[in-house]
């Protein structure tokens, strides 16, 4: 499961979080949800904020994270976009 403090935080700015190791380890072991929940607080964002730039409400993307709705092709896509990474890790195509 993720945790904050599980994180390395590495000192190459052009290394994003979707690149480390870590990520991709955790990319095999969580769900969609802990992807969409480690990727929003990485970058520090709300629900609120991420769910702003998806065009959803909080509570949408609340359910996302707690795997209460399923992640669709379509939101993958979306959250690839918002997130600048694969959209596979969200959703197996």
């Amino acid at each position: 499961m993720y945790k904050p403090e599980n994180v390395v935080i590495k000192d190459d700015a052009s290394d994003s979080w979707e690149d480390t190791d870590l990520f991709k380890k955790r990319f095999t072991e969580s769900t969609p949800g802990e992807m969409i929940f480690a990727s929003r607080d990485m970058r520090g964002w709300s629900q609120a904020a991420l769910a702003e730039k998806l065009g959803n409400s909080p509570h949408y993307v609340s359910d996302l994270e707690n795997g209460r709705r399923a992640v669709s092709k379509k939101m993958a896509i979306a959250l690839g976009k918002v997130f600048e990474c694969d959209p596979s890790i969200f959703f197996e195509f």
